[in-house]
């Protein structure tokens, strides 16, 4: 019987994200920032998202999320704590309710303040019966009397078909004590009842009607049903002229690697390149790297500017069974790893345990054993890129890990 037998799974939960700068000087990437993931709920959303910059050669903690989920794993709370005078220091809070049918009922921002959290912003949504958003109402601190008052609403208009046609934006007017029209969107589909056309509307408070649209988005899709193309516009001398344009290119697996933005030049009535991102996926269509580049006119080269990459694992993990080892006999800790890894059994080895290391790509980087004995090895991985590894104890697979 095989040592182990790794089982395949279909979701995946990312770990880590390391942000790189391009640095002139090294005419490189400078790696500078770690966002890294943790899941103690058991499931595939973060319970905690810890943000690490690097100060010379240390990394040291900015800021992080602890995050609370209800038992349909809606998120409920979201409390972002600064790193500050060796301690986490509460900053900001959001809370959100949740309705029978899991739709969001309620949201609120806090800040931390005197040792209390203050509300600052405070969000009610309404729903139809086919769980359509019809209202977002939205309230703010008024820091004269330190009450929650009226700000803005949103109204949401649905068609015959129960597709979205207006969405109508009210600010609230302290002088009227009323609420007053701002602004109207209008939203146009096609056959496959998709966005091709967004027109924005304008109030006028002197014939207290909706104008004529002053500004409009079309979007263009691809035979898979996928955006394309999507141009804004504005009315200039009564006519439409464009603004900027944002172009989708996606792989054979629908899979988003490139987004190109570009601003019209009314001049000589051309588009010109402003920015772009380029997406990189995994075999399982896992994005791993996103790179943002922007235009450079003068020597009409593209130039990066910031840098993503992200580690992905299978949820659920690794699945050890067999005659010789069973899952019980022996862990493999921390994954993802930054800088050791351990390698313990539970009983004291009558024979040499060896241990090697393999990248993703099958090349052995390191080998070492756990000696008669003893229980335990703790294997430096500090040297070694980030990335997937592969420990093949005793010439068998038995533990896949991200080395951070």
């Amino acid at each position: 019987m095989s040592l182990v037998h790794l089982c395949a799974q279909p979701t995946f939960k990312l770990d880590s994200i390391h942000q790189y700068s391009w640095d002139e000087g090294l005419t490189d990437w400078k790696h500078n920032t770690r966002d890294l993931y943790k899941y103690d709920n058991g499931g595939i959303k973060e319970t905690n998202l810890l943000r690490l910059v690097l100060n010379g050669d240390v990394w040291e903690n900015f800021y992080q999320f602890n995050k609370s989920y209800d038992g349909n794993n809606n998120l409920t709370e979201s409390i972002l704590q600064n790193w500050g005078d060796d301690m986490w220091n509460n900053g900001s809070r959001d809370s959100y309710t949740y309705d029978a049918s899991n739709n969001t009922k309620t949201f609120s921002y806090a800040i931390y303040s005197g040792g209390n959290w203050m509300v600052f912003n405070e969000n009610v949504y309404e729903y139809n019966l086919r769980n359509d958003i019809v209202e977002d109402h939205s309230t703010k601190l008024d820091f004269a009397t330190l009450m929650m008052v009226n700000d803005q609403r949103l109204n949401y208009l649905y068609d015959a078909d129960n597709l979205l046609e207006f969405e109508i934006l009210e600010e609230w007017r302290d002088v009227i004590t009323d609420w007053e029209n701002e602004e109207r969107k209008k939203y146009t589909y096609n056959i496959d009842e998709q966005i091709i056309l967004i027109e924005i509307y304008g109030w006028s408070v002197s014939s207290m009607e909706w104008g004529t649209p002053y500004r409009q988005t079309i979007i263009d899709y691809n035979e898979s049903n996928l955006p394309t193309v999507v141009t804004e516009q504005t009315i200039a001398s009564g006519s439409w002229v464009n603004t900027v344009r944002v172009e989708n290119t996606y792989d054979g697996n629908n899979n988003l690697v490139e987004i190109l933005g570009q601003e019209w030049n009314s001049s000589t009535e051309e588009w010109e390149n402003s920015y772009r991102q380029l997406r990189g996926f995994d075999t399982n269509n896992n994005e791993i790297e996103l790179i943002f580049e922007s235009w450079n006119a003068s020597t009409e080269m593209w130039e990066g500017f910031l840098r993503l990459v992200k580690f992905w694992s299978e949820e659920g993990g690794l699945n050890v069974e067999g005659s010789n080892l069973q899952a019980e006999n022996i862990r493999v800790y921390p994954n993802p790893v930054i800088d050791d890894v351990t390698i313990k059994v539970n009983n004291l080895l009558k024979s040499p345990l060896n241990v090697v290391l393999f990248d993703a790509y099958g090349n052995k980087v390191k080998q070492e054993s756990i000696k008669i004995g003893t229980k335990k090895l703790k294997m430096s991985l500090q040297n070694l890129s980030s990335g997937i590894y592969f420990l093949r104890l005793n010439d068998q697979k038995v533990y896949k890990m991200v080395k951070q």
